[in-house]
């Protein structure tokens, strides 16, 4: 698709809220009898944002009014912290909370379903007029204390945006997305046992991966008229790029699936194990791992990665993995550094398992939230403190 025929929708105004209180986990680590280079080197990890004294609720609602809402009729949400199979805990959000009689629809597909909520903003407002909507993002998460590395990746965010057309900030190329859907039990929350996740570590790692590579190669194939323009420019996809972002479980994690992508670029004629092996059989993944580090190690793709990847991991290892938010989060800081015209690739994913791929285009220079002070202003948690609110957490029945 020619740029002129792309809608002109997108996002004009995006409020985010974390939580105050975040607890250090060089220190949780210690505390959990593991090394803490396995968190700061290992992950890419410092600290984890906790819900300690306010309701995710309360910071969705923070979130939303920090953007102009008031006129907008349709509220997309995504979030995988609900525990109700009926209702949608939206509903306090958007009808308790903010007093507003629109009914908010409510998206699940773990992790992706922020992206899912913002691309049914866009199409919402090209289909009616350029009216605006809003799409939400809002987690938390926590693992439970027997599986002490997950505990590690642990976060919590809230990020709402006004999506219109004609937008301030960022424009949506919805219409191209690349997608890719497998049913993959990798992570799951049954009901008896919310909030704790269910998670089979080796076998996320590989679909995760391995789901986004896919819409990634979906993504090229719905671009022919973009790919053929760069490619007479002598570029790939990824060089046409001025910066990607990712949903991040952990940083490392990114650069993983940053290696996959630029090795399915780079080095389409070298056979190799593949991620669709190794979500069959996910012992593969380790020996996947190996020819993936030593691509990690190419002067050529760390370059690729300094460039394109890492200057949107700057606020989410303060953070953690605040599921739906987390690619948002990732995108707040590449708005910092974009310029008006380039060009961000985005790819988002959700357990279960399913991936997007899609592009966005700054619309001006340098878009500044006001995360960076939320962080400075930061209240640090004890471990007694920490401990004291994770007993709190129980599953809803045993």
């Amino acid at each position: 698709m020619k740029k002129n025929n792309i809608p002109k929708v997108g996002i004009s105004q995006i409020g985010v809220v974390i939580p105050r209180h975040f607890v250090s986990l060089e220190e949780l680590a210690k505390n959990r009898k593991m090394p803490p280079d396995y968190v700061t080197k290992g992950l890419g990890v410092f600290q984890a944002r906790i819900p300690y004294e306010k309701p995710i609720e309360d910071l969705a609602v923070e979130a939303i009014q920090k953007i102009d809402y008031q006129n907008v009729e349709r509220f997309y949400v995504g979030t995988e912290s609900d525990p109700d199979l009926s209702k949608p805990f939206s509903v306090r959000i958007i009808n308790q909370k903010l007093g507003l009689k629109a009914i908010p629809f409510q998206y699940k597909f773990a992790c992706l379903s922020g992206v899912e909520a913002l691309i049914s903003a866009c199409e919402y407002s090209v289909a009616n007029q350029g009216k605006p909507a809003v799409a939400l993002a809002v987690d938390r998460s926590i693992y439970r204390e027997t599986d002490a590395g997950a505990e590690m990746t642990q976060g919590c965010a809230a990020v709402a945006m006004r999506v219109e057309m004609n937008p301030k900030i960022l424009l949506l190329d919805y219409q191209n997305f690349g997608q890719f859907a497998a049913d993959i039990d990798d992570f799951k929350v049954p009901g008896p046992s919310f909030p704790f996740p269910e998670v089979n570590g080796e076998l996320t790692k590989s679909a995760y991966l391995g789901c986004q590579k896919a819409a990634l190669e979906d993504w090229e194939s719905k671009n022919p008229e973009l790919l053929k323009g760069l490619k007479k420019e002598r570029k790939s996809l990824l060089e046409g790029l001025n910066f990607f972002i990712m949903h991040t479980p952990f940083p490392k994690m990114v650069e993983w699936v940053a290696a996959v992508f630029w090795r399915h670029e780079r080095r389409k004629e070298q056979p190799h194990l593949t991620l669709t092996e190794c979500i069959k059989n996910p012992e593969l993944f380790k020996d996947y791992k190996k020819d993936l580090d030593q691509v990690r190690k190419l002067p050529e793709f760390q370059n690729f990665f300094e460039r394109k990847v890492k200057p949107g991991l700057k606020y989410n290892p303060y953070i953690g993995n605040s599921y739906t938010c987390s690619i948002f989060i990732s995108l707040l800081s590449i708005l910092e550094k974009s310029k008006k015209g380039q060009k961000i690739g985005m790819s988002g994913y959700g357990s279960g398992a399913g991936s997007i791929c899609l592009r966005a285009i700054a619309v001006n220079d340098g878009f500044k939230s006001d995360l960076g002070k939320q962080l400075k202003k930061g209240e640090k948690l004890t471990l007694e403190e920490y401990e004291k609110w994770r007993g709190k957490q129980k599953p809803i029945c045993l």
